[in-house]
């Protein structure tokens, strides 16, 4: 996410000061459309990854096998390219029936270019909304400056969190970490019974920002209000509860609960050392929750034969373990789509419908829909099965919004790593605080 505090406070009083033209309306200015009684072609644009081509593909086929006068032609443009190119479409009248959303200030950028929900929540299914996450409908408000829905949920992600080599720590006899101590007694059995493996491993060196996400989630086991308070209270960051997080981390590394040789591993080789068996835990996203299928590890030939997630361990308390999350997909409908009462039916069977098992079958992504269970086969073992619904659970009550200032989170994430090569703690909050107060990083 890159609008910052600032900002977004400006932007919420500029939309109440100016005219409506500028900055989009609660209410829909098109007039009612029938719905089409012939074949029609809705055209959807997504971004890559969102939820990515084969998978929205497969919801696709299913949806016009049962809607035969319905075409569907997904337009998934490069992620880094899709915020430049859809508003020059929708400025230029091109059409988009349904369109994904990116749950950052991009939302609001477009939202003079959407249909508010309250103009097309009639076309869907009765009873479509109420199969949310409340979480994530609030965070769906969150999204645009009038606190009105645009467009629903689709998926949803959290960090960090752990992903354990359940066949390896089975054969050691020992329980997924739930405590730093139990990291360190890892590390320690480790090297004794498999020398050369590590205990852990996530993307550091040129990747930074995560270890700023780590540094965040041990804050939020101290403080579950401060990245919020943040992100949307101006709050401050070098608190006594971040600066007991970054000596907590410190501690971590120094006394081999984490891994201090692996602070210049990248994401590509912290992803490769945990899938060839280097590494007994990898520290991501939960958008790596693709790991526990068996289907996915086959399909990128990943050797690990079992795989267990858990939260990040507890420096104390384990009932503090705990998240960041936020949506990651969202899907709206353009005020010019030529298809609107068909792009709703559609949107309402992605979402909250048959079609999110289509889509969701190899997980990443994680359905924004209460209650969903995955598709049978999609995880097999307890750890597997487990783990998913460790993720999901993460996800459903975290401590605060994984609404990123993204600029910032790789400045913060250098400094984190100082502090794990040995600079004071405290100086290093202030550093960050220092950065955040100067702007240039938001």
């Amino acid at each position: 996410m890159t609008i910052s505090r600032r900002a977004f406070a400006a932007l919420v009083a500029g939309c109440t000061l100016t005219l409506t033209a500028a900055c989009g309306s609660g209410s829909s200015s098109t007039a009612p459309e029938a719905a089409a009684t012939g074949p029609i072609t809705l055209n959807l644009w997504t971004w890559t990854g969102a939820p990515g081509g084969t998978a929205m593909q497969r919801a696709i086929d299913a949806y016009t096998k049962d809607h035969p006068n319905v075409t569907i032609k997904n337009n998934e443009i490069a992620a880094a390219d899709f915020k430049a190119k859809v508003p020059l479409a929708l400025n230029a009248g091109q059409q988009i029936d349904v369109l994904a959303v990116q749950p950052n200030l991009f939302a609001d950028q477009i939202r003079g270019q959407l249909r508010p929900l309250s103009s097309w929540e009639k076309d869907m299914p009765a009873g479509t909304m109420a199969k949310f996450q409340p979480l994530a409908i609030d965070l769906g408000k969150k999204l645009y400056s009038d606190g009105q829905l645009y467009s629903v949920p689709l998926g949803m992600s959290g960090s960090a969190v752990g992903y354990y080599n359940a066949a390896l720590l089975k054969e050691l006899g020992v329980q997924p970490p739930q405590a730093f101590a139990d990291m360190a007694a890892l590390a320690k059995t480790l090297q004794e019974k498999k020398p050369g493996i590590s205990v852990a491993v996530m993307p550091s060196g040129t990747d930074s920002w995560f270890q700023d996400e780590f540094a965040l989630t041990l804050a939020g086991q101290k403080d579950a209000n401060f990245f919020d308070n943040v992100r949307y209270h101006n709050g401050k960051w070098n608190t006594p509860a971040y600066a007991q997080s970054l000596t907590d981390l410190q501690k971590a590394y120094g006394d081999g609960s984490l891994d201090k040789n692996s602070i210049d591993v990248d994401y590509a080789k912290a992803e490769e050392a945990f899938a060839t068996g280097k590494a007994a835990i990898l520290f991501n996203g939960t958008w790596d929750s693709n790991l526990l299928s068996p289907a996915y590890r086959a399909a990128n030939r990943i050797g690990l034969t079992d795989v267990g997630a858990m939260p990040v361990p507890a420096v104390s308390d384990v009932s503090t373990r705990s998240l960041r999350s936020f949506l990651d997909v969202t899907m709206g409908i353009p005020k010019k789509a030529k298809h609107p009462k068909e792009a709703a039916d559609f949107i309402a069977y992605l979402t909250a419908g048959a079609g999110v098992d289509q889509w969701a079958n190899r997980l990443g992504l994680i359905p924004a829909v209460q209650g969903w269970s995955a598709p049978r086969g999609t995880v097999a073992s307890d750890a597997e099965q487990s783990g998913l619904k460790t993720i999901q659970d993460l996800i459903a009550n975290p401590h605060s919004d994984r609404n990123n200032l993204s600029a910032f989170s790789a400045e913060a994430g250098k400094k984190v790593l100082s502090v794990i090569g040995g600079a004071d703690p405290q100086q290093a909050a202030q550093r960050m605080q220092a950065d955040l107060d100067s702007g240039k990083f938001n």
